[in-house]
């Protein structure tokens, strides 16, 4: 899908996203108590520094001008994705849980939070950037740019 570059560099780290998903499914698929662990134990390093770091550009800089600004008027007009950043801030909280979790060892945990993940990154990608790309001014997509290079 071509992508207007403003959010490129967060569709590239949703390619990274996806690929770190379906690892994690594949591996909790296999079974493999070792490797679960040492993809649970990097997932845990890995997330306050990379997927914390995404998912508060996110927030901070579309779901909060999306919900501030462009929400009102799409319920307005009884938008389907009226809610869409709602459900994505619930999606946020739901990964980090289940991040703790796995830096609690709870290995369990694995196969969730891929499925998750994938879900999460490919309702991003299919309706919340084409969505920005349609209301967001060129202004406030070079403030999303500026903020998430």
């Amino acid at each position: 899908m071509k992508r207007i570059e403003a959010l490129r560099p967060l569709s590239r780290e949703h390619h990274l996203s996806l690929v770190l998903a379906n690892k994690a499914i594949k591996t909790a698929k296999n079974n493999d108590k070792l490797q679960i662990k040492v993809l649970c134990e990097q997932i845990a390093q890995a997330f306050s520094s990379r997927w914390e770091a995404h998912f508060i550009k996110e927030e901070l800089f579309i779901f909060s001008l999306f919900e501030g600004k462009y929400r009102p008027k799409l319920i307005a007009d009884a938008h389907e994705d009226a809610d869409l950043t709602a459900r994505l801030r619930e999606q946020h909280h739901q990964m980090r849980t289940l991040s703790a979790n796995m830096t609690k060892g709870r290995m369990d945990q694995l196969e969730d939070f891929g499925i998750l993940l994938r879900d999460h990154t490919r309702l991003e990608e299919r309706r919340l950037f084409p969505l920005v790309s349609a209301l967001f001014s060129a202004e406030e997509l070079q403030g999303v740019a500026m903020n998430t290079l």
